[in-house]
């Protein structure tokens, strides 16, 4: 008669619970939600430059895109003027307030133009490229860049 072979219910268990404890100390590395905070908050930024554009074109005026870290930190708001004063915001359609884009707490925003904005034709203000870039704070390597073109005001 030929033996049977297989596992024992005791070698299962020690597998079952040495690949338990392995996913639980490496699952935190691969699951970190960072990189989609970073890159969420860059799609926002590049829907609301986009939108500033849009604005900008429809009203046949100028929109500027203020990102000033002194005054609000971590965050970009659009308005008429360059110095956004008062009754001259931009109108959220989905809050009916002011727009105002707030950023994660675990990222940061650079900007190479703090006052960039865009003309009544959709062209970019000073007709100078910008550059924005959305980096992790906890992670320097997840970053994310957008560009608007000088002559056109393109967003990518």
């Amino acid at each position: 008669m030929r033996a049977l072979s297989g596992f024992t219910l005791v070698e299962l268990v020690v597998v079952i619970a040495l690949t338990g404890i392995m996913v639980a100390v490496a699952a935190p590395r691969f699951a970190n939600g960072d990189i989609f905070e970073t890159r969420g908050d860059a799609g926002l930024l590049s829907s609301t430059l986009r939108y500033a554009q849009k604005t900008a074109i429809a009203q046949r005026k100028s929109v500027f895109v203020i990102h000033n870290d002194a005054v609000e930190p971590n965050t970009v708001s659009l308005c008429f003027d360059p110095n956004c004063g008062g009754a001259q915001v931009v109108i959220n359609p989905e809050t009916a307030g002011a727009y105002v884009l707030t950023f994660s707490r675990s990222v940061v925003v650079q900007s190479s133009n703090k006052g960039l904005g865009f003309d009544g034709l959709g062209r970019a203000v000073p007709n100078e490229l910008a550059t924005y870039t959305v980096t992790n704070r906890n992670n320097a390597l997840q970053s994310v860049g957008i560009s608007v073109e000088k002559n056109t005001g393109y967003v990518h």
